[in-house]
């Protein structure tokens, strides 16, 4: 974030629509929340104006975040249904994964809690 006295540009997310009942490409019945993250400049906290819009879709099952590619991006929003094999995974890494469904995990765990694989 860049704060000059009354002026800023800032970086926010939003969730735009949840998707119930998708399955996730780690094959678990799961929901999706398609989420938009962009910059903005404001003005006394006002935003004036948005650039640099991204969309993601994050599946609560695994944790896992997939990007939306800009052509499907408007399909997406006026469907009710996700084509996850049109979406983008992004790596993230936060300590340790689980290495069949992608799942983030506590460092303590030797088996995964939602697929039951075991943790190397």
């Amino acid at each position: 974030m860049i704060f000059i006295g009354i002026f800023g540009i800032q970086d926010k997310q939003r969730v735009i629509r949840e998707y119930p009942n998708v399955i996730c490409k780690c094959g678990s019945l799961s929901r999706g929340e398609l989420i938009e993250e962009y910059t903005y400049f404001h003005f006394f906290f006002i935003p004036i104006f948005k650039w640099n819009k991204r969309y993601y879709m994050r599946f609560r099952c695994c944790s896992r975040i997939f990007r939306v590619p800009p052509d499907y991006v408007n399909e997406l929003k006026d469907s009710t249904d996700v084509d996850v094999n049109r979406l983008e995974e992004v790596q993230t890494y936060f300590g340790n994964q689980c290495p069949n469904c992608g799942a983030v995990l506590h460092r303590s765990f030797a088996y995964c809690p939602y697929c039951g694989q075991k943790i190397h």
